[in-house]
């Protein structure tokens, strides 16, 4: 697991959080144009962000799988939680979320990933929004930044970089790096 933190803003990564499983049949999902590609591996993580504004701490977790895949397509999926009380479990950094993605974080996650999967520019293959955790304290921004976040991980990992520098990035800036990690594209 890779922790960063610094006063305002923490980040911690690791392989997977079963315990943050969405289990709920509600599903948005969806076919992007994408980039042919030539290599590439399985990568599953699970991220959780926090940050501090005006006193409040906001947290948000959300992990997912992306698998690079033959062709010019990426289908991707965000799970939602339908279950009506879940038991809280111990996040990565600090006191316990619910897990589950419900409306309005939902909504929030999707649209994190919106602009990339719009661009293009991401591989063909297949990308799963499946695990998630919040509390009465989640923001909006804070998913959807999450979920944006969480993609450019899963890349990372797909393709050979290391998550590390991409997470302290965010945690230094409070901005999400501008390029994708580097792709090895079908000519």
């Amino acid at each position: 697991m890779l922790v960063v933190r610094m006063s305002a803003r923490s980040a911690a990564v690791d392989d997977d959080r079963r315990e943050f499983s969405l289990l709920g049949k509600r599903q948005v999902s969806g076919l992007a144009l994408a980039r042919p590609v030539t290599t590439g591996v399985r990568s599953r993580s699970v991220l959780e962000l926090q940050q501090d504004h005006g006193g409040a701490q906001f947290r948000a977790l959300v992990g997912g799988e992306f698998v690079p895949g033959e062709g010019d397509r990426l289908a991707w999926r965000v799970r939602h939680w339908e279950t009506v009380r879940p038991t809280p479990q111990q996040g990565m950094l600090h006191g316990t979320l619910l897990p589950g993605l419900p409306e309005g974080l939902d909504h929030a996650a999707e649209a994190g990933l919106h602009a990339d999967l719009n661009s293009g520019a991401l591989p063909a293959g297949r990308l799963v929004i499946d695990r998630a955790g919040y509390d009465q304290d989640s923001s909006l921004v804070l998913f959807a930044t999450a979920a944006e976040l969480l993609l450019h991980i899963l890349l990372a990992g797909a393709f050979g970089s290391p998550a590390e520098p991409i997470i302290r990035s965010w945690v230094a800036t409070g901005r999400i790096p501008v390029a994708l990690p580097r792709v090895d594209v079908e000519v």
